[in-house]
């Protein structure tokens, strides 16, 4: 089994959240995410706060919300 390094790309994050990279950006930008930019300008978020975010984040509509047909 590989072990997660601690620190990933936001490309990276998004693949393990399974989300797209704009919401990692999103995320990044109102605080929800650590990140720094490493030597080469390349924006690095800590793997461990992403798995923590993804399990507090939930898909889909609110329970009890009308269906949409």
């Amino acid at each position: 089994m590989t072990e997660l390094k601690e620190w990933v790309t936001v490309k990276e994050a998004a693949f393990l959240a399974g989300r797209d990279v704009r919401q990692i950006y999103r995320w990044i930008d109102a605080g929800r995410l650590a990140s720094r930019t490493n030597t080469s300008g390349v924006t690095i978020v800590l793997s461990k706060a992403v798995q923590r975010i993804e399990t507090e984040v939930k898909r889909g509509r609110p329970k009890g919300s009308p269906n949409k047909r």
